[in-house]
């Protein structure tokens, strides 16, 4: 999803380079119109009145924007220098780091070179410097090398659009608005320029590598991207299959099955298998690609992905066994799957896997806004639909939405296009049967004997539903051969990888994994009879963040089950209201009044952890504890947990929690947070309302997982709050459906007591020695 957004601010960029038309007008300066492609000339296609900005601003520039300016300036040797110091660089900081990064402009260069001593044509030299580098690599590395065919050009147009029109908008008159010594104009170029050449060399590349990738290919594998499966239902369903041709007899299958119809990405990914030694296939949802069914996303994958493995297990290129990985939707389709669990299934490596209903489109009963246009970008056809996301700028929506005061319901109406999908899971605000039809029941949970090996990261928007998954199976089947691995990686982080930063936090050396060489481990483990890959010491394996290290346990039961209780407490003489190991002897620790009527400020807009590392900050609003500074070095690892007492005169409330460390210095660092609505606590199946006036006490345990050194010195900051912003429902307490609920249903301010006696129960305990 958020790939989808960044191809939305890169498609607004491509108007910016308008030179002024009328400056004896006054008016104000406009970029030159961006020029046309052209895919096949080795000259640089960067405007002339540019070349010179450029060129003085290679001295200001770091070596990736360095690289960038000089490919555009036809300095090819000199790119091709700054190329291998980034490149050594990255594998200097990231031991996951692609040893290829980087090859499409390292093959495009290297082509220029050829064509000045050789006078070919460029395609033709790009072909022979195509076929001396990739085509004598292995088959796992020429994978890796030709990763560069996946690239969105639309994103890099979009991107350069966006950078274009903030260039036009930072003209404060008819001249050009390029200062050399001005910082901010100095970036904004710099930033144009490496959008620039992203679009413009990538788009070349691509045209360029078309036809050796493609020779390429077909020298290594046996290809087929129409592979049709017909269900029980008779649902025709497509699929693409890739199979080396190095081996002749039958050999186990690796499947993903995915609702994102992207034909070259999917079929980079079935790659991927038939390059480490197995079959390779990725299937498409019903509706997709070449299916002509209805889409319907979640509702038919179990029996819809067990066809296909059913059906792979019967061709005779396999060997019987049937293996699955992806992450995200494709996590979800695989205990899609284990739910009914074919005969040929042998495991399965879910990464930060989806539970439809306890994730999103909703976290603990309180449907958020994040992926609302995710339904038009998979079903408005055949292929994914990537106007989905461009058609809207999606926070102004939010904030409309918000200052409107209208019912959550019709938020589609306020964004303008009917939404069915929103519509049809909003008549589902419990964790009902609908959504506990679509994963295993604790009866398929407790005969799932096969080995599983599941990934998430501390930031991954989806962890509670993949650790949910894990507790789940692990609760119905205490014998479960399920494996953990969760580092500090975001949703996409914990699917294809770490970079060197997250979100403003310079991860450990030892938490750049090579997930794909991990997964392809586990499945030699398993199907292959070959050895445990060494990091999965035990069940349990996390990266304590701050510490450089892989820590184990046998169980997340194992991990939580030392916990630290600190209580609520009223502010001391500083005015911060304190988190203590003994209860107040004080009734009442705070309150808090709201008219859900005011639209002047939000409540609870720290929760999300972006930025993670950040300068102390006083938030708007909500209760700040603090406890008192640690004694020693101490392990934060595991979820949070706790219970809440209060008393409101609402009959319901929906509540943020979210944990930073303060460091010595000021610093704060997001560890964790929790979002939840109040009737949902005790059963998130079916609503318990609150009884207005009367203390309520309220558990909750399904935080985010978090793995960190607290140093010593530092302090444990909990923000405490109501979740009353534009980026999920409002809940006005009227214990009515939070969906139809408007501004009409305000009436009386919420007031909102916070009792002694409540406290939160941390993973806490002193640095293993």
């Amino acid at each position: 999803m958020f790939t989808l957004l960044y191809r939305f601010y890169l498609l607004a960029l491509l108007g910016l380079l308008t030179i002024p038309v009328a400056a004896q007008q006054n008016l104000p300066w406009q970029p030159e119109p961006l020029p046309p492609l052209v895919l096949t000339d080795s000259t640089s296609q960067l405007p002339e009145q540019y070349q010179a900005i450029a060129v003085q601003l290679l001295e200001a520039a770091t070596t990736s924007q360095q690289l960038r300016l000089l490919l555009l300036l036809n300095q090819n040797e000199a790119a091709l220098k700054q190329l291998y110091i980034l490149r050594t660089e990255h594998q200097e900081q990231r031991s996951n780091a692609n040893p290829y990064e980087l090859i499409a402009f390292e093959l495009l260069a290297q082509a220029r070179l050829k064509v000045n001593a050789t006078e070919q044509k460029l395609d033709n030299a790009f072909a022979d410097v195509f076929s001396s580098y990739i085509g004598t690599l292995s088959d796992a590395d020429a994978h890796l090398a030709s990763r560069f065919a996946t690239r969105s050009i639309a994103a890099d147009f979009s991107y350069l659009q966006l950078v274009r029109q903030r260039l036009a908008s930072a003209a404060t008159g008819a001249e050009l608005p390029f200062n050399r010594q001005h910082p901010a104009q100095r970036d904004l170029w710099l930033q144009f320029f490496s959008a620039y050449a992203d679009y413009y060399l990538n788009a070349q590349v691509l045209h360029l590598a078309a036809v050796p990738l493609e020779l390429d290919r077909q020298n290594r594998y046996h290809i087929d991207t129409r592979a049709m499966i017909r269900t029980v239902e008779d649902i025709e369903l497509s699929a693409m299959v890739v199979r080396s041709k190095k081996h002749n007899t039958p050999l186990p299958a690796i499947l993903s099955a995915s609702i994102y119809a992207d034909e070259a990405g999917n079929l980079q990914h079935a790659i991927a298998a038939a390059a480490r030694g197995y079959v390779g296939v990725v299937s498409d949802s019903r509706g997709k690609r070449h299916s002509t069914a209805a889409i319907t996303p979640y509702e038919n994958e179990s029996q819809d992905v067990t066809a296909v493995i059913n059906w792979i297990s019967q061709q005779p290129w396999c060997d019987g066994q049937v293996a699955m990985y992806g992450g995200s939707y494709l996590g979800f389709t695989q205990w899609a799957a284990a739910k009914i669990l074919p005969a040929a299934l042998k495991t399965i490596v879910p990464a930060a896997a989806a539970i439809p209903g306890q994730g999103l489109p909703m976290e603990n009963n309180i449907f958020l806004n994040a992926n609302y246009a995710w339904p038009f970008f998979v079903s408005n056809g055949r292929y994914n639909d990537d106007a989905a996301y461009e058609a809207q700028d999606w926070f102004a929506i939010n904030q409309q939405w918000y200052q409107s005061g209208r019912p959550y319901r019709e938020f589609d109406q306020i964004a303008g296009q009917a939404n069915p999908w929103l519509q049809k899971w909003l008549r589902h605000p419990s964790f009902d049967s609908y959504w506990q039809n679509l994963i295993p029941t604790a009866e398929q949970y407790a005969r799932l004997a096969i080995p599983v090996l599941s990934i998430t990261g501390y930031y991954d928007d989806g962890q509670i539903s993949a650790l949910q998954y894990l507790r789940d199976h692990s609760r119905q089947r205490p014998q479960a051969e399920h494996y953990l691995v969760i580092g500090p990686y975001d949703h996409f982080g914990a699917q294809h990888g770490s970079n060197t930063m997250l979100r403003g936090y310079k991860l450990d050396a030892v938490a750049h994994l090579d997930l794909l060489s991990l997964t392809f481990g586990w499945f030699d483990y398993v199907l292959k009879g070959k050895a445990k890959p060494a990091l999965l010491k035990d069940k349990i394996t996390y990266q304590l963040m701050g510490d450089n290290s892989w820590r184990y346990a046998a169980s997340l039961t194992a991990l939580e089950q030392q916990k630290q209780r600190l209580y609520f407490a009223p502010p001391a003489a500083d005015g911060r209201y304190k988190l203590l190991a003994k209860a107040p002897d004080t009734a009442v620790i705070a309150e808090q009044h709201i008219d859900f009527k005011d639209r002047s400020q939000s409540y609870n807009q720290h929760y999300y952890p972006s930025p993670i590392v950040q300068p102390a900050f006083e938030p708007e609003n909500g209760l700040q504890l603090l406890s008192e500074p640690l004694a020693e070095d101490m392990a934060l690892a595991g979820t949070f947990s706790g219970e809440l007492i209060l008393r409101l005169n609402k009959k319901d409330v929906d509540l943020g929690l979210t944990l930073y460390e303060v460091t010595p210095d000021r610093q704060y660092f997001h560890l964790s947070y929790f979002l939840g609505r109040a009737s949902y606590a005790k059963d998130p199946t079916q609503r318990h309302l609150l009884i207005p006036g009367q203390p309520e006490h309220i558990s909750f345990s399904r935080s985010r997982m978090v793995g960190k050194k607290i140093s010593k010195g530092s302090r444990l900051l909990l923000l405490a709050n109501v979740n009353y912003n534009a980026f999920a429902q409002i809940n006005y307490g009227t214990g009515g459906d939070v969906s139809d609920e408007s501004i009409q249903d305000a009436a009386e301010p919420l007031q909102l007591a916070w009792l002694s006696g409540s406290y939160i129960d941390l993973p806490l305990r002193p640095m293993a020695r």
